[in-house]
C-alpha cells in the first residue's frame, strides 16, 4: 500500500513538473545582437481563440507559456513585425529586422495588403513614426517642410500649403487613411490643421495617381496613416510640447485590445500665442493667435479572414485676428474670429475571400464648417458688439460623401494580378459667398489595372479610369508602370499617367470680398490635363546582415499641362484693392529631378543628404520646350542622427537650402510677369534622451536657428492675394522647444 501511495505521488509530481513547464523566448536585434527590452509579444494557440500578450523584460526575455502549438507575433516600434510559429515549452532566440530606412517600411496606398516600400510599383517615400519623434514635428506642415522638392508654403490667413514638383495643392491629393481632406482654402489644405499626435507614418506617393485616386492626383498623394492597436492589451500615451514663442501642445491616447476587438480615443489641446514682428503698438499680427482641438476614436474587429473597422475624428480651431486701433483717436478696432470645424466618419471593411483574392470597401462622410465673425470694439465703453453685414460674417460649409470598393488579387509569385473598383464622390458647398448659396459636384468613376510579372524582376502595370463628372467632361485617363529589379542592389521604375482635374467648387463659384480680398467666380474654367513622366533608379546595399548600409536614389519628372488653373489679377476695384479671377493658363510645364544619398552605421549614425531642382514655364500662347525658358528653384536638404551611446543620446540636426522661389502672375490683360521669393537656409537641432527603460522621451532643441522671418519678394510671389509686398512670411524667427512623451503599454 504505501509502494502504490508513493508511486502516485511521484508520477503526480512529474506530470506536475511537465505541465508547468515553461521556455524562454529571447528577443534580439538581428544586426547588433543586441537584446530588445519591452517589445509586444502575442501568442495565439493553433486550432483556439486563446491568445496570451506579454512584454519582454529589461533583458528582451518573455517567457513562452504556450500548451499547444502556437503563432507568435512580436512588434517594436523602428522594427518589421515577426511572425512565425513555435512549439510549447521550446526555448528560442527570435531576431527582428530593424527598419534601416524607408525602403523596409510597409505601406498601404495602391495596393490592397500591407507590402513593404521597395516592394510597390509606385516611387513612394515613408516618413515614419521615429522621424515624427526625433523631429519633434507637431503637424504635417513640420515634417513636410524638410523634403526636397516639396515647398511649403504659408499663409497668414489660409494656413500652410505646399507645391510637390512644381505643382500646387490642389494637384495633391490629401489623404488620411485612405479619405480625401476637404476644406481646402485657397486652393490648399491648411497642413497645420492635420496634427501628427496619433500618426504612425506618413506615405508620400511622388507621382501622379489619377487613374487610383483620379482629380486632385496629377502631383501626387500623401497618405497620413493613423495609428492602431495590433498587439497590446492596454496602451496609453501621454505628450508635451512646449516653444518658446508661447506654443504649447498636450495630448493623451488609450488603447485596448481583446481578443478579435480594439477600441482607441485620443485627444489633443494645441494653443499658439500669435507671433508679431512690429516693434510698435500695433494690435495685429503676422502670425495669427490660435487654439485647436482634436478628436479621434476608432473599434476595429478582425478575424482571420476580414477586418472591419470605425472611425470618427474631430477638429475645432479657433483664429483671431486682431484689427490695429484705428486713427485719429485710437478708439476703435475691428477684429475677426476664424472658427473651422472638420469632422470626419470613416467606414472599412477588408475580406480575404481566398489565399489572394481580396475586397476592400471603404465609405465615408465629411463635414467641414469655417465660420467667420467680425466685431467692432470700443476700448473705450469696453465693448464689442457683433457685425451682422455679409462681408464682415459669414460660413461656409462643405460636405463629402466617399465610396471605394477595390476587388482584386496581389500575389507576387502569379503571372498576372488584378485590381478592379468603382469611386464614388460627392461634394456639396453652401455659404452667402457661393454664387446661388449653394453648388454641388459629383464624380463617379470605374478604374482598373492590371500588374504582369513578366518574371521575379520585371512588373509591367497598365490601368485605366473612366469616369462621370457633373460639371465637366472627363476622357479616359490611362496609365502605365514599369518596375525593374536590374539587380540585386538597383531597381528602376517609370510611369507615364495622362493627368485631370476638374475645377473644385471655390474655383467655380467662390465669391470673396471683404478688406483683404476680393475674388470673383469664373464659372468657365476648362478642366486641367496632361501628360506626366516619371523616372527612378535606386541603389540600395545588403541591408539583411550588415550593420553598414547606404543607398542612392535618382529621380526625373517632366510634366506638361494645359489649361493650368490659377489667379489672375483682372480689375481694380476703387484705385486701390486688386481684385483676382481664376483663369486657365493653356500651357504649365514642370521638369526636374533629385538625387539623394543615405548612409546609416547602424545603431550609431545616420545621414542623408538631398538635392533636387525644379524648372517651372508658363505661356498662353506657346508651349516651349527649351530649357532656357525654364526658371529653375534649387533645393539641398542634409539631416544627420548621431548616437552617443555612453549617454544614450541622440543629437539630430536638420539643414534645408531654398533657391529662389519662382512665380509666374498673371496680369488684367493675361500678361505673365515672373516674380521670385529670395534663397535662404534654415537649420534645426535636438536632442532626443529615452528614460525609465525607453518608456519616456525626452526631446530639447532649437528651430529656425537662422531666425529666418520673412523673405524678400520681387514681383508677386504666392498662390493666394495674401502676400506682402514687403516679403513672404517663411517663419516666427528662432525658437526653442521641449518635447515629453511617455508611453504605458501592457
Amino acid at each position: 500500500m504505501k509502494f502504490n501511495t508513493l508511486t502516485i505521488f511521484i508520477i503526480f509530481l512529474t506530470l506536475f513538473n511537465v505541465k508547468g513547464q515553461t521556455g524562454k523566448i529571447i528577443v534580439i536585434d538581428s544586426k547588433s545582437k543586441e537584446t530588445i527590452p519591452f517589445a509586444h509579444v502575442c501568442f495565439e494557440e493553433i486550432g483556439t481563440s486563446n491568445k496570451l500578450y506579454h512584454v519582454t523584460d529589461k533583458d528582451g526575455l518573455v517567457f513562452n507559456t504556450c500548451q499547444l502549438k502556437s503563432i507568435v507575433a512580436i512588434s517594436f516600434m523602428g522594427y518589421q513585425t515577426f511572425i512565425d510559429t513555435i512549439k510549447p515549452n521550446k526555448d528560442y532566440t527570435l531576431e527582428l529586422l530593424p527598419h534601416i530606412f524607408d525602403l523596409d517600411q510597409v505601406i498601404v496606398t495602391g495596393s490592397f495588403k500591407p507590402i513593404k516600400a521597395d516592394q510597390s510599383i509606385y516611387n513612394v517615400k515613408v516618413l515614419d513614426n521615429r522621424l515624427i519623434e526625433q523631429k519633434a514635428a507637431t503637424n504635417l506642415s513640420d515634417i513636410l517642410k524638410d523634403e526636397v522638392n516639396i515647398q511649403v508654403t504659408n499663409d497668414p490667413a489660409l494656413g500652410s500649403g505646399l507645391k510637390l514638383k512644381g505643382l500646387s495643392g490642389n494637384n495633391v491629393k490629401i489623404l488620411i487613411d485612405g479619405v480625401p481632406v476637404i476644406g481646402r482654402m485657397g486652393g490648399n489644405v491648411d497642413l497645420s490643421q492635420l496634427n501628427l499626435y496619433n500618426v504612425d507614418h506618413i506615405e508620400v506617393v511622388e507621382g501622379p495617381m489619377s487613374v487610383v485616386y483620379g482629380s486632385n492626383a496629377l502631383a501626387g498623394a500623401i497618405n497620413i496613416i493613423t495609428k492602431e492597436n495590433l498587439h497590446s492589451t492596454y496602451n496609453s500615451t501621454f505628450s508635451s510640447y512646449i516653444e518658446s514663442v508661447g506654443k504649447s501642445n498636450l495630448n493623451a491616447s488609450t488603447s485596448f485590445k481583446k481578443g478579435k476587438n480594439s477600441f482607441s480615443f485620443a485627444g489633443g489641446w494645441n494653443y499658439f500665442n500669435g507671433v508679431s514682428f512690429e516693434k510698435d503698438t500695433n494690435r495685429s499680427q503676422q502670425w495669427k493667435p490660435k487654439e485647436q482641438y482634436n478628436m479621434d476614436s476608432y473599434y476595429v474587429r478582425n478575424t482571420e479572414k476580414s477586418k472591419l473597422k470605425y472611425q470618427i475624428s474631430l477638429m475645432h480651431e479657433r483664429l483671431l485676428d486682431k484689427g490695429d486701433q484705428q486713427s485719429p483717436n485710437f478708439r476703435f478696432a475691428t477684429d475677426r474670429w476664424y472658427r473651422t470645424i472638420r469632422l470626419t466618419n470613416r467606414l472599412e471593411h477588408n475580406h480575404k475571400i481566398d489565399n489572394n483574392l481580396y475586397v476592400n470597401m471603404l465609405g465615408s462622410y465629411s463635414f467641414f464648417n469655417r465660420r467667420k465673425l467680425s466685431f467692432y470694439k470700443d476700448f473705450a465703453e469696453n465693448t464689442s458688439v457683433q457685425i451682422n453685414d455679409d462681408e464682415s460674417s459669414d460660413t461656409t460649409i462643405f460636405r463629402a460623401l466617399t465610396y471605394r470598393v477595390i476587388f482584386g488579387n496581389q500575389n507576387p509569385d502569379k503571372k498576372i494580378n488584378f485590381l478592379t473598383g468603382a469611386d464614388l464622390n460627392y461634394e456639396a458647398v453652401s455659404g452667402t459667398r457661393i454664387q446661388n448659396e449653394k453648388q454641388t459636384i459629383g464624380d463617379y468613376a470605374l478604374f482598373t489595372s492590371l500588374v504582369v510579372n513578366f518574371s521575379n524582376k520585371l512588373s509591367f502595370q497598365p490601368g485605366l479610369r473612366a469616369a462621370k463628372n457633373t460639371n465637366s467632361q472627363v476622357p479616359l485617363i490611362p496609365s502605365i508602370n514599369l518596375k525593374w529589379n536590374v539587380f540585386s542592389f538597383l531597381n528602376m521604375r517609370a510611369s507615364y499617367t495622362r493627368g485631370f482635374r476638374t475645377p473644385t467648387l471655390k474655383e467655380l463659384y467662390i465669391k470673396f470680398n471683404d478688406s483683404n480680398h476680393n475674388l470673383e467666380p469664373n464659372e468657365d474654367l476648362d478642366s486641367e490635363w496632361g501628360h506626366n513622366f516619371d523616372l527612378s533608379f535606386n541603389i540600395n546595399t545588403d541591408k539583411t546582415e550588415k550593420i553598414h548600409f547606404s543607398n542612392v536614389e535618382f529621380e526625373l519628372f517632366y510634366n506638361r499641362m494645359h489649361n493650368k488653373i490659377d489667379l489672375a489679377v483682372v480689375d481694380t476695384a476703387n484705385n486701390k484693392q486688386l481684385i483676382y479671377k481664376y483663369v486657365n493658363i493653356s500651357n504649365y510645364n514642370t521638369i526636374g529631378g533629385k538625387i539623394s544619398f543615405k548612409y546609416n552605421f547602424y545603431t550609431y549614425f545616420d545621414l542623408g543628404i538631398g538635392f533636387g531642382e525644379t524648372g517651372t514655364y508658363a505661356s498662353f500662347s506657346k508651349a516651349n520646350e527649351n530649357l532656357n525658358k525654364y526658371k529653375f528653384s534649387p533645393e539641398t536638404s542634409v539631416n544627420l542622427s548621431i548616437l552617443v551611446q555612453r549617454f544614450n543620446l541622440k543629437i539630430i540636426t536638420s539643414y534645408k537650402y531654398f533657391g529662389e522661389n519662382w512665380q509666374f502672375n498673371i496680369g488684367e490683360n493675361k500678361e505673365i510677369t515672373i516674380g521670385y521669393m529670395d534663397s535662404y537656409q534654415n537649420l534645426d537641432i535636438s536632442l532626443m534622451k529615452k528614460f525609465f527603460k525607453n518608456r519616456m522621451t525626452v526631446t530639447i532643441g532649437a528651430k529656425n536657428i537662422i531666425n529666418n522671418k520673412m523673405i524678400k519678394n520681387t514681383g508677386r510671389t504666392s498662390d493666394t492675394p495674401h502676400s506682402s509686398p514687403e516679403g513672404s512670411s517663411v517663419g516666427y524667427g528662432r525658437v526653442y522647444f521641449s518635447s515629453i512623451s511617455f508611453n504605458i503599454y501592457k
